[in-house]
C-alpha cells in the first residue's frame, strides 16, 4: 500500500500544479502578451488548444488519483481491506467525521467549478470576461492551495494551527505559479520561435514570466522557512532524519532551479528583449525554452520528494521517545504519525506469545489528544493473514490499552489505530512494527 500511496500523492500533486499552473500562465501571461501582436489570432487559438488538451487531462488524472489517495487513507484509517471501505460505509466516515475528508469534499467542488471553468477560459476564442479569469485564478488556487489540509500542516493548535497551514497553501500556490507555469512558458516560446512577427508575443510572455516568477520564489522562501521551522525544529533533526535528508536534497534542487531562472533573467531576458537581430533573438528564444524545460524536470523531481515527505514523520517528531522515557528492553515500540494526530505503541513483550498493548494518542506539541474510543487491528506478516481487531480500555492516566493479544509468528506485523476523538473526528494511523521470536 505505500508505493500505491506514493504513486497516487505523487500524480495528485504533479495534475493538479499543472492544470492550476495553466490557468496562471494563461490569465497572468499568455493573454496580455497575445494582445501586444494583432497578427497573434491564429497562433493563440492554435496555443489555447493544445493547453486545453493539457489541462484537460491533468484534471482527469487529479480527480482520479484523488479518489485513489482518499481510498487508501480510509484503508490505513479503519485496518480494513481496500475493497471492503466502501461496502462498509467507511469512506463516508472518512469524508464526513475527518479533516482530510472534509479538506476532499471542499476540493471535489473546487475541481468541478474549474472543470466549468476551464471551458470558455481555453476556448478558441479566449477569455474576455475579467469576471472568468478572477473566478477560474480563485478556484485554481483553491484547488492547489487546500492541498495544505491533506498533509502535516493540520492538526495544529493555537497560532501554529492558522500560521503553519496558511504558510504551507501559500507555498503550494506560488510553487504552482512558477513550476506549473513552466511547460506553458516553453510551449509558448517554441510556438512562436519560428515566426519573427511574433516575436513582440515573446517578449511579453517572457517579461511577464519573470515578473511572475520573482514574485513566486519570494513567497516560497518566506513560507519555505516558515514550514521548516514547524516541521524540522533544529539542524540535528534536518541532518539525522530522512525527513531532513530529503528536505535538503528538495532544497538543491529548489537552489538549482533558482540560479538558472536567476541566469535567465539577468542574461537572456535582456538578449531576448533588446537585441535586434533576428538570429541572435532565435538563439535566445530556444535557450529560453530549453531552460524552462530544465527547470520543469527538476520541478518534477521535487514533486516526487514531495509525495514522499507527506508519508514520512517530521523531523521534528524523528527521534520522540515514548512519554515514560525508557522503553522496557523486550518490548517493541513504534511512533506513528499521521494527519490529524499521532500515536506511540508499546507492544509488551515485543516477541511471540501472548502481549499487552500500550497506546498514547498525542497532537503536534506532543499533549495527549482526548479520544472517546480506541481500536487496534493488528495483521500477521504471512501471506492470507486475517486481521485481528481488538477494543482498547483507557487507564487514569489517558493511556489505552488491549490485554491478552495473541501474536503467533514473528515478523513485520502491521498495525492500525483507529480513534473516535471527542471532537467525533476520526483518528487513523497505520504502521509496521517488529515482533521477535519467542
Amino acid at each position: 500500500m505505500g508505493n500505491l500511496m506514493f504513486y497516487a500523492r505523487a500524480v495528485h500533486f504533479a495534475a493538479t500544479i499543472m492544470v492550476a499552473g495553466i490557468v496562471f500562465f494563461v490569465v497572468f501571461v499568455a493573454e496580455p502578451a497575445f494582445r501586444k501582436a494583432p497578427t497573434a489570432a491564429k497562433i493563440a487559438v492554435a496555443f489555447r488548444l493544445r493547453l486545453a488538451r493539457t489541462a484537460w487531462i491533468s484534471i482527469a488524472l487529479s480527480v482520479v488519483s484523488g479518489v485513489i489517495w482518499l481510498v487508501l487513507v480510509a484503508a490505513s484509517m479503519s485496518g480494513q481491506p481496500v475493497a471492503d471501505v466502501y461496502a462498509q460505509g467507511t469512506l463516508w466516515t472518512v469524508l464526513s467525521q475527518t479533516d482530510f475528508g472534509n479538506d476532499w469534499l471542499a476540493r471535489s467542488v473546487f475541481a468541478c467549478v474549474l472543470a466549468g471553468l476551464l471551458i470558455p477560459l481555453l476556448s478558441a476564442a479566449g477569455p474576455k470576461s475579467p469576471w472568468l479569469k478572477a473566478a477560474a485564478v480563485i478556484f485554481a488556487a483553491s484547488l492547489v492551495g487546500s492541498l495544505a489540509w491533506a498533509g502535516h500542516a493540520i492538526g495544529a493548535q493555537g497560532i501554529e494551527g492558522i500560521v503553519h497551514p496558511a504558510a504551507d497553501a501559500l507555498h503550494l500556490i506560488a510553487a504552482t505559479a512558477w513550476v506549473g507555469s513552466l511547460v506553458p512558458l516553453a510551449l509558448l516560446l517554441s510556438m512562436t520561435g519560428k515566426n519573427a512577427g511574433l516575436l513582440p508575443v515573446a517578449r511579453a510572455a517572457t517579461l511577464r514570466f519573470s515578473t511572475l516568477g520573482i514574485a513566486s520564489v519570494g513567497t516560497l522562501l518566506l513560507t519555505g522557512m516558515v514550514n521548516t521551522w514547524y516541521l524540522v525544529g533544529s539542524v540535528s533533526a534536518l541532518t539525522e532524519s530522512d525527513y531532513g535528508r530529503l528536505l535538503l536534497i528538495k532544497l538543491a534542487l529548489f537552489l538549482t532551479m533558482v540560479g538558472i531562472a536567476a541566469f535567465n533573467w539577468s542574461q537572456l531576458t535582456p538578449r531576448l528583449v533588446r537585441n535586434a537581430d533576428a538570429g541572435a533573438v532565435g538563439k535566445t528564444q530556444r535557450a529560453l525554452c530549453r531552460n524552462a524545460a530544465i527547470e520543469a524536470s527538476f520541478g518534477a523531481v521535487i514533486i516526487g520528494i514531495v509525495a514522499v515527505l507527506g508519508t514520512l514523520p517530521p523531523a521534528s517528531h524523528a527521534h520522540h521517545e515514548a512519554p515514560s522515557g525508557a522503553i522496557p528492553a523486550d518490548a517493541s515500540f513504534q511512533h506513528i504519525h499521521g494527519e490529524d494526530g499521532m500515536a506511540d505503541l508499546l507492544i509488551e513483550p515485543g516477541h511471540v506469545g501472548t502481549v499487552s498493548v500500550k497506546i498514547n494518542l498525542l497532537n503536534d506539541d506532543l499533549e495527549t489528544l482526548a479520544a472517546k474510543a480506541v481500536t487496534v487491528t493488528l495483521t500477521a506478516p504471512t501471506p492470507g493473514s486475517k486481521p485481528m481487531t481488538r477494543t482498547a480500555v483507557q487507564d487514569a492516566d489517558g493511556a489505552w490499552h488491549v490485554d491478552g493479544v495473541q501474536l503467533p509468528v514473528p515478523g513485520n506485523w502491521a498495525v492500525n489505530v483507529a480513534a473516535t476523538l471527542t471532537s467525533n473526528r476520526r483518528l487513523g494511523l497505520a504502521a509496521p512494527i517488529v515482533i521477535d521470536p519467542k
